[in-house]
C-alpha cells in the first residue's frame, strides 16, 4: 500500500524557460507525483517541451490561436500509470488521460475554466468526459466559481454569486464528482487565490474525484502561494495495489568534487583502519565494515550540504504559511506587506537557484550533449518499466509484487538447478577424455602471486566510472578518488582469501536488474536478460583475476571459439561459415550447418563442473581458492518496477555483469568443443590445415557437418553427455539448420532425428543472415538494415539534439551496426545502396531540410 501525491496549480504562464525548470523543481520538492497545470500558455504550433528526468511524461492541451490558456498534465518516472488514450482540447480548456493506474482504471481530468459563462463551459466538458472516462475520474483544475458558500468559509469581504455556485455543484452532481477538499475539511476555512484588486480570498481551485474513489482519499491539502499567483492543492491517493519503491542509497560523486569534502572522508577512511585492524577480526569483515562507517559518513555529509542549500527556502516557507494564515483570518494590510516581502525574497530566491541551474544544464549539455557519451545514451535509452507478465500458469501479472513474484520464482529455479551435482570422478574422466592442455608451472606460480598495488591502479583505471554500483551503493568515483588511502587495505583484504578468509556474505549480494530483449515479447520472464550489479569492490577483484588470466586465452582455447578471447572476432566465424557453404556447393558433398541456441547459458554452468575444469588446467591453489571465494555464498535480489525481491541463494551460473563471467564460461566450453573435434563419427569440412567441425562465439555454436545421418545423432549425444555435467541446455525450438546438397529423403531423414527449424535458403547466426547462394547475401543482410534504419530515423525525434548531435547519435548507434555487416559479411555492395544511405543520413542530421553542406561519397 503506498500513497502517490497529485498536485494542481494555475501557473501563471510558463512560456519562459526560467519559469518551467521553477515549477518542474518546485513540483519535485513538494513531491508531486501527478502534476495537474493550468495558464501554461503554450501556443499549439510552437510549444516548448515540459518534461525533465523527474517528469518524463508530459500530455499538454494548447491553445491554437494565441499564447493563452493551455492545461498539462505531468506524470513522474516513478508512477505505475500505463497510457490508454487522451484527449486534448483546441481552446486549450482541457485535457483528458485515461489509463490505470496500479491495477486501478482511471481517468486524469486537467480543466481550465473560463471567467464567464462558467456551467456553459463546463457543462461542454463534461458531456464530452462523460463519453471517454473509463473507471474513477480525478480533476484537477481552475474552475474559477467560488468553490464555498458564505457559512463554508469564504470572508465577508467575497460575495460571490450563489446561482452560480448553484448550477456548478449540479453540473458535479451529475456526473458524480465531488470537491475532495470540501469532503475532508466539512467547516474548514482555507483559500486558493487572493484578489489584490478585491482583497479578498478565495478557493478556485481543487481535486474533484469520482464517489464512488472516495474511500482512496487520503488527503487533500492547501499549500502557500509562493511563485504562481495561486495556491498548489495536494491531493494523497492511497493505492493497496502499488507497492512503495525501495530506498537504496547511492553515493552522490559531486560531493567528492569539493576538496573539503575528500579531507573529511579521507581522515574518516584513515581513522577507520587504523582503529579498527586488529588480530580478532579477519581482514575481509574489517574492510566490509568500512563501507558501513563510510556510508554513514558520506550521508551525514550529504545532509548538512542538503540543509545547508534548502534551509533558507524552508524558513521562508514557514514564514509563508505563518503570514499567510494569519491575513486570512485577521486581513491586516501590515501582514499582507510582511507576507508580500517574503514571498518576493522566496521568488529571488528561487530565480537565483533557477538560473544557475539551467546555467549548469546549458554547459553540460553545450561541452557534452552532443558527444557520443553518456547524454546521448541517456536521449535513445528505453524505458525498463514492466507493467505486466505472464507467470508460468498461465495467468497475467499487473502489480508490481506479483510480477516480482513471477521473476523471483523464475530466477529461483534457474540458479539453483540441481541439488545433486554430478559426481568428480565422472567430471574428471571426461575431461581427461576430452581435453590435455595444461598451463605451464611458472605461469601457475605469476598466477598464484599476490596482487600489487600496480595492478589494483591499472584495474581501477580499466572500470569505467559512472556505472551503476551494487547494493552497498558505493561507486567506481569512491575508489578512483580514495585509492591511495584504501588501496593496501583492499589488497590485503582480498589477498587474504587465498590463505582461506572468508568474503562476508553482505558483499556477495547482487541487484539483478532486468533488460528487455530487442524484438521479443516483453510479458514473458525468459525474454530478459539479468545484468547483475555486483559491488564495485567484488567487481574490481574479479577485475584482477580476469586480467592475469586473460593473457592465457589464447593459448588454452581453440580458435574455433572467437568469442572474448583476445585477437578474435565473431567476423572469423561468419566469414568461415560463408566460405564452407560456398564450399559445399562447389563440391556437391550433402552438408548441414546447424545454428545451435543455449538456453541461459552463463546463467546455468554448474561450478563442480567449472572447477574441475580449470583445476584440470593446471590453475593454482591460491588463484582457485580467490576464486572460489567468490562463489562461496552468493546471492541475489531482482529489482522490478524500483522495488527489490527477497534475496535467495545462488548455487550455479556465471553473473553477467562479472569482469570474470564470459572467460569462465569459453573456459567451461572448451572441452565439450575439443570432444567434437576429435569425434572420428562426427564429419566436417576437411582443409589442409584443419578439419572445421564447429565455430563458437561464447555460447553460440555453429555446427558445419558433412555427412549428416551418422554425424548428427553423434552431435546430438555428445550434446546430452555435455548437459548432464554442466547444466549446459539447447532449445531445440529456436535452433535453426540448412541443408547444402541434402536430398529430400535425408532432410526427412533428419528431421525425424532433431526437432530442429529445418529451413532452405537461409540461417541466422551472430546476427547475421546466412543464405545458401552467396548472391543472396546482400539482400539478406543490407536491404533489412537499410529499411530499418531509415525508418527508425524517420521515428526519432529529439528536438533538443542539434545537428551535431545527430551526427553523434549515428556514430553511437547506426554505425555500429553497418560496420558490423561489412565486416561479417563482406560482399560487394552497389554505389546505388551508398548513396540511399546517404540520402537517409543527411535527411536526418538536417531534420528533412535542404542541406547546408554537400558531401560526396
Amino acid at each position: 500500500m503506498v500513497s502517490v501525491r497529485l498536485i494542481t496549480i494555475n501557473a501563471r504562464g510558463l512560456n519562459t524557460p526560467v519559469k518551467r525548470r521553477m515549477a518542474l523543481t518546485d513540483a519535485r520538492r513538494q513531491g508531486g507525483d501527478v502534476i495537474f497545470l493550468q495558464e501554461t500558455h503554450f501556443r499549439a504550433d510552437s510549444a516548448p517541451t515540459l518534461s525533465s528526468p523527474h517528469y518524463p511524461s508530459s500530455y499538454v492541451s494548447n491553445y491554437t490561436v494565441s499564447k493563452s490558456r493551455g492545461v498539462a498534465i505531468l506524470l513522474g518516472r516513478h508512477v505505475p500509470f500505463v497510457y490508454d488514450s487522451h484527449v486534448t482540447d483546441p481552446g486549450g480548456r482541457f485535457l483528458f488521460l485515461k489509463g490505470t493506474l496500479g491495477l486501478t482504471r482511471c481517468t486524469l481530468v486537467n480543466i481550465y475554466l473560463p471567467n464567464r459563462n462558467q456551467c456553459q463551459s463546463l457543462r461542454t466538458i463534461l458531456n464530452k468526459l462523460s463519453r471517454f472516462r473509463e473507471g474513477i475520474v480525478i480533476c484537477g483544475g481552475d474552475f474559477n466559481v467560488h468553490l464555498d458558500a458564505p457559512g463554508e468559509g469564504n470572508p465577508a469581504s467575497c460575495k460571490p454569486d450563489p446561482s452560480l455556485r448553484k448550477r456548478f455543484l449540479q453540473l458535479l452532481h451529475g456526473q458524480q464528482l465531488v470537491d475532495s477538499w470540501r469532503v475532508l475539511h466539512p467547516a474548514g476555512r482555507d483559500f486558493t487565490f487572493f484578489s489584490n484588486a478585491a482583497r479578498s480570498y478565495s478557493r478556485l481551485d481543487t481535486f474533484l474525484v469520482s464517489h464512488h474513489g472516495l474511500h482512496l482519499l487520503r488527503s487533500t491539502t492547501i499549500k502557500p502561494i509562493t511563485w504562481s499567483d495561486h495556491a498548489p492543492v495536494h491531493l494523497e491517493l492511497t493505492l493497496s495495489t502499488v507497492s512503495e519503491r525501495d530506498r537504496t542509497w547511492r553515493l552522490n560523486e559531486t560531493l567528492l568534487k569539493d576538496t573539503m569534502n575528500r579531507t573529511d572522508i579521507e581522515t574518516a577512511i584513515t581513522d577507520y583502519f587504523r582503529e579498527n585492524l586488529t588480530p580478532d577480526v579477519s581482514l575481509p569483515m574489517v574492510w566490509e565494515a568500512h563501507k558501513c562507517v563510510l556510508r554513514g559518513k558520506l550521508i551525514q555529509i550529504g545532509a548538512r550540504l542538503k540543509k545547508f542549500r534548502t534551509g533558507q527556502i524552508t524558513d521562508l516557507l514557514r514564514n509563508i504559511y505563518t503570514l499567510e494564515t494569519s491575513h486570512k483570518t485577521h486581513g491586516s494590510l501590515d501582514t499582507l506587506k510582511e507576507l508580500t516581502l517574503q514571498r518576493a525574497t522566496l521568488n529571488d530566491l528561487l530565480t537565483h537557484n533557477t538560473l544557475r541551474s539551467l546555467q549548469i544544464t546549458k554547459l553540460k549539455y553545450y561541452t557534452q550533449g552532443d558527444r557520443c557519451g553518456r547524454l546521448l545514451a541517456n536521449a535513445v535509452r528505453m524505458a525498463t518499466y514492466i507493467p505486466k507478465i505472464r507467470c508460468a500458469d498461465g495467468s497475467v501479472a499487473h502489480l508490481t509484487p506479483d510480477i516480482s513474484t513471477a521473476f523471483l520464482s523464475y530466477y529461483k529455479t534457474l540458479y539453483n538447478l540441481s541439488d545433486t551435482p554430478p559426481p568428480s570422478k565422472v567430471i574428471d574422466q571426461y575431461l581427461r577424455d576430452s581435453y590435455n592442455s595444461t598451463i605451464s608451472e611458472e605461469t601457475k606460480e605469476a598466477l598464484d602471486t599476490p596482487f600489487t598495488m600496480e595492478e589494483l591502479a591499472s584495474a581501477v583505471k580499466s572500470m569505467k566510472s559512472g556505472k551503476s554500483p551494487g547494493p552497498d551503493g558505493f561507486t567506481m568515483g569512491y575508489y578512483k578518488t580514495f585509492l591511495s588511502s584504501l588501496g593496501p587495505h583492499f589488497l590485503q583484504a582480498f589477498n587474504s582469501l587465498a590463505d582461506h578468509s572468508t568474503i562476508p556474505q553482505s558483499a556477495l549480494l547482487a541487484t539483478i536488474t532486468l533488460i528487455p530483449k530487442p524484438d521479443k515479447d516483453h510479458t514473458l520472464v525468459p525474454n530478459y536478460r539479468p545484468i547483475s550489479l555486483i559491488n564495485t569492490d567484488v567487481k574490481l577483484f574479479a577485475k584482477l583475476l580476469a586480467t592475469r588470466l586473460n593473457p592465457l586465452l589464447p593459448t588454452l582455447i581453440h580458435p574455433d571459439q572467437s568469442g572474448f578471447v583476445t585477437s578474435r572476432e565473431a567476423r572469423d566465424n561468419t566469414i568461415r561459415t560463408i566460405n564452407l557453404i560456398h564450399r559445399a556447393q562447389v563440391q556437391g558433398r550433402p552438408a548441414i550447418f546447424l545454428s545451435v541456441d543455449a538456453e541461459k547459458a552463463f546463467d546455468r554452468v554448474d561450478w563442480h563442473y567449472l572447477f574441475g575444469v580449470l583445476r584440470h588446467m593446471g590453475f593454482g591453489s591460491k588463484w582457485m581458492t580467490w576464486l572460489q571465494a567468490l562463489y562461496s555464498s552468493p546471492t541475489a535480489q531482482i529489482r522490478v518496477n524500483g522495488t527489490h525481491s527477497t534475496p535467495f541463494g545462488i548455487r550455479n551460473g556465471t553473473r553477467q555483469g562479472c569482469p570474470l563471467s564470459p572467460l569462465l564460461f569459453v573456459l567451461a566450453l572448451e572441452p565439450f568443443m575439443q570432444r567434437i573435434r576429435d569425434n572420428d563419427n562426427i564429419q566436417g569440412f576437411c582443409l589442409p590445415f584443419h578439419h572445421y567441425k564447429i565455430s563458437a562465439y561464447a555460447d553460440d555454436i555453429l555446427f558445419t557437418l558433412t555427412d549428416p545421418l551418422k554425424s548428427l545423432p553423434h552431435v546430438l549425444k555428445e550434446l546430452r553427455t555435455f548437459q548432464t555435467l554442466s547444466n549446459f541446455l539447447i532449445n531445440d525450438t529456436k535452433c535453426e539448420a540448412m541443408g547444402v546438397g541434402v536430398t529430400s529423403e535425408t532432410n526427412r531423414a533428419l528431421t525425424d532425428i532433431c526437432p530442429f527449424q529445418w529451413t532452405r535458403n537461409s540461417l541466422r547466426y551472430l546476427g547475421t543472415t546466412l543464405t545458401r547462394c552467396p548472391r543472396d547475401l546482400f539482400a539478406a543482410n543490407y536491404t533489412p538494415l537499410l529499411n530499418t534504419t531509415l525508418h527508425e530515423l524517420r521515428k526519432w525525434h529529439k528536438p533538443h539534439i542539434s545537428w551535431l548531435g545527430r551526427i553523434n547519435y549515428l556514430k553511437m548507434t547506426v554505425l555500429p551496426k553497418f560496420l558490423y555487416v561489412f565486416q561479417a559479411v563482406p560482399v560487394r555492395i552497389p554505389r546505388a545502396y551508398f548513396q540511399e544511405l546517404k540520402s537517409g543520413f543527411l535527411k536526418f542530421i538536417w531534420g528533412s531540410t535542404c542541406p547546408r553542406y554537400h558531401i560526396k561519397i
